[in-house]
């Protein structure tokens, strides 16, 4: 079988692009759901922390988590799938370039 002749879903370059990019967009419906959630598990745990420094006769210090800051992000996740894209289409671009055979006029 010719390089030339082999569909594009036969390379794992394109089933690695096309299932980042299926991740990432996953990640950006998901992403204000998870923020909440992360937030509202975050001021649990603060609050336990806030709690403890009562008792010893400390000053709480820190501000709580909200949804838009939270200690606990998907970013690196999403920086790193953005990556493995990026990645994955540009050796899936080039390989399909060079095994591609120009077409000569009749």
């Amino acid at each position: 079988m010719h390089a030339a002749s082999r569909s594009m879903i036969d390379s794992p370059w394109f089933w690695a692009y096309l299932f980042t990019t299926t991740a990432l967009i996953g990640l950006a419906l998901i992403g204000p759901k998870f923020a909440a959630r992360q937030s509202q598990i975050e001021r649990e745990f603060q609050g336990r922390q806030r709690a403890a420094q009562n008792i010893q006769g400390q000053e709480p210090s820190g501000d709580l988590s909200t949804a838009e800051k939270t200690l606990i992000s998907l970013r690196p996740l999403c920086f790193g799938l953005a990556a493995v894209t990026t990645v994955a289409w540009i050796v899936f671009y080039r390989t399909r370039m060079l095994t591609q055979v120009p077409l000569t006029p009749p």
